[in-house]
């Protein structure tokens, strides 16, 4: 594979996981999600719980992203970030799961898998409606989304996972 800090993401391939997939050689930092993509996530698409995407370099799998339907309820939301319509839910696209190789961390595949997600809420936008991504992060790494354009929800101190949400017409893709 060529080194971390020349991938070229023209060249980065991405299809829906699929039985013949050997992810056995993925591997993140987080072992709550490898054990997601190597042992459950074929089951979880298979039951319609969410569909995952695995994006890869030169033949190896370096990142992957699970989607799934949600919704996000106004009444969590801060008021400045509540939609005019009065809806008490708001459609929405879930980033269930999204993990980066743990050897090209930081080489800005995180935020390649991002803006596929926003480019998969846009477009069901058009199609069924989508105004918002939503997700659970991991406190590790809630920078890393809050940097992308992500916002957390009020009152998310204590939870373990905190529930972040982007508007998507809000980030330029």
């Amino acid at each position: 594979m060529a080194s971390s800090s020349s991938i070229d993401f023209k060249k980065m391939t991405v299809h829906i996981l699929n039985d013949e997939d050997d992810l056995s050689s993925f591997e993140c930092k987080n072992k709550e999600i490898n054990d997601f993509i190597h042992n459950e996530a074929k089951q979880f698409q298979n039951e319609r719980l969410g569909v995952s995407y695995i994006f890869s370099y030169e033949g190896k799998p370096v990142g992957f992203v699970t989607l799934s339907m949600a919704d996000l309820r106004k009444g969590k939301m801060k008021s400045e970030d509540r939609l005019v319509i009065g809806k008490e839910n708001y459609p929405a696209l879930q980033i269930s799961q999204l993990a980066v190789c743990a050897k090209l961390e930081r080489k800005d595949i995180g935020t390649e898998l991002c803006n596929f997600s926003l480019g998969k809420a846009y477009n069901f936008s058009e199609k069924v409606g989508c105004r918002f991504l939503v997700l659970n992060a991991k406190r590790d790494v809630v920078g890393f989304y809050e940097k992308y354009g992500f916002k957390l929800l009020p009152k998310q101190e204590e939870r373990r996972e905190p529930v972040m949400f982007l508007n998507i017409f809000d980030k330029k893709y």
